[in-house]
C-alpha cells in the first residue's frame, strides 16, 4: 500500500490548530526517538521498569507493542515506534500519529490492539465527538509530561541529555525541546487541549 493510499485509508484526523500541530509534531518525533533509547538502553528498558507490558509482533520483523494499564483513567495506552493508542471506555479510541502529529478518534474502545503496523489499526471516524478525542488526547499527552518527570527523577542525570542529543532529527525541528523543559511542553499542549474544551459552546462547565 502506497503512502497516498495509506493517507487516504487512515483519514480523517482530528482537527487541531496549527500552531498546536507544528509543536505537536516537534515534540512527538523526539519523545518517540526516547522512547526507542529507553528500550534499548543498557542498564535495562525504562518501559518495562515504568510498568509497561511489552506484546511482541508475531512477525519478527515488526517491533514489539508497549501497553500500560491505568495510564489513563479505567483505559490504557499502547506505544510503538510510529506512534501512540490511548483507550477508555466510553471515550473510544485515539491514535496519534509519530508523522506530524496527525491524530485521528476511533469508536470502538481497544485498550490493546493487536497491531504491528499503522495500517493495522481501524479507519478513523468521520464523525468525531470533540468532548472524547480532546480527551483522550489531553490524557495521553499528560502521560507522556508525568513518565518525563519520572525517567528525571530515575536515571542518571545526563541520560536524557545525551539521548536528546543524539536524536536523528535534531536539526530538522532546530533543536528539539531540552530536558528542562519537555514535560513542561507537553503539560502547555494538555492546557490548551483543555481550553479548547471548555471554549465549545456546546460543553457542559
Amino acid at each position: 500500500m502506497g503512502k497516498t493510499h495509506l493517507k487516504k485509508y487512515l483519514s480523517p484526523t482530528v482537527k487541531l490548530p496549527a500552531v498546536l500541530s507544528r509543536q505537536g509534531a516537534a515534540l512527538i518525533d523526539q519523545q518517540m526517538w526516547c522512547w526507542g533509547c529507553d528500550v534499548r538502553r543498557a542498564d535495562g528498558n525504562l518501559l518495562l521498569a515504568y510498568g509497561c507490558q511489552q506484546r511482541p509482533s508475531p512477525e519478527p520483523r515488526y517491533h514489539s507493542a508497549y501497553t500500560l494499564y491505568g495510564a489513563v483513567p479505567a483505559g490504557a495506552l499502547t506505544l510503538w515506534g510510529w506512534g501512540v493508542w490511548v483507550a477508555a471506555p466510553e471515550r473510544g479510541s485515539l491514535f496519534i500519529s509519530r508523522d506530524r502529529f496527525r491524530v485521528r478518534w476511533i469508536p470502538q474502545t481497544d485498550l490493546a490492539p493487536e497491531a504491528w503496523q499503522e495500517r493495522d489499526l481501524p479507519r478513523g471516524s468521520a464523525d468525531i465527538p470533540s468532548t472524547d478525542a480532546l480527551l483522550l488526547l489531553r490524557e495521553a499527552v499528560l502521560w507522556i509530561a508525568v513518565y518525563e518527570r519520572w525517567v528525571a527523577g530515575t536515571v542518571e542525570p545526563n541520560y536524557r541529555v545525551s539521548t536528546i542529543s543524539a536524536w536523528t532529527q535534531r536539526r530538522r525541528f532546530k533543536g528539539g525541546s531540552s530536558i528542562e523543559k519537555v514535560a513542561d511542553q507537553w503539560e502547555e499542549i494538555a492546557e490548551t487541549l483543555t481550553s479548547m474544551h471548555f471554549d465549545r459552546p456546546d460543553t457542559e462547565h
